[in-house]
């Protein structure tokens, strides 16, 4: 009964003003208060996959492109144009650019073609759309006025931890 008294007294002072600002102990660790959260995560996404695997398949003539032998024609005139003057000088200039195409015409290598195939892992990063359970805040309990309230806090308290709690009272009619 003294402490009926006392809180009606304390709530009585108190009343006159609108809302007071009051601190409490708490009584024991708080509870965390977890939720479902969809959250987006990267994940590793792999297949196998072939791929072409290049070589050569032994010595082939390669046939040279137009453009080949038209370069080579060029590059060998314009060698054959440093070489003498005059007639001598035109007789060396065409002579270059026939030596200069056929010397490409005339290459011999190895063409690269496709001998095989091979497996390869290709990954990639795909973001994919989870559920998680995520620590939404915390059930905290205090006593206060005789009595245990359960707070929800967004950080844990431990307990003999003091919290401010605010208070708002007003007299009935």
């Amino acid at each position: 009964m003294k402490k009926l008294i006392a809180v009606v007294l304390g709530l009585a002072l108190v009343s006159s003003a609108q809302a007071a600002q009051v601190l409490v102990k708490v009584l024991q660790e708080s509870d965390p208060i977890s939720s479902d959260v969809l959250t987006e995560m990267p994940i590793k996404s792999c297949r196998i996959e072939q791929v072409p695997v290049y070589g050569t398949s032994g010595d082939q003539k390669v046939e040279p492109s137009v453009a080949d032998k038209a370069a080579g024609a060029i590059f060998g005139g314009l060698i054959g144009s440093q070489i003498g003057d005059g007639s001598g000088n035109d007789a060396a200039t065409l002579l270059g650019a026939i030596i200069g195409a056929e010397m490409v015409d005339g290459q011999v290598g190895k063409k690269q073609e496709i001998i095989g195939y091979r497996d390869q892992e290709v990954c990639e990063m795909i973001m994919q759309q989870k559920t998680v359970q995520r620590i939404t805040g915390y059930r905290t309990y205090i006593e206060f006025g005789g009595q245990i309230w359960q707070l929800s806090t967004p950080i844990s308290y431990a307990k003999g931890d003091f919290v401010k709690v605010n208070i708002d009272i007003t007299m009935a009619d």
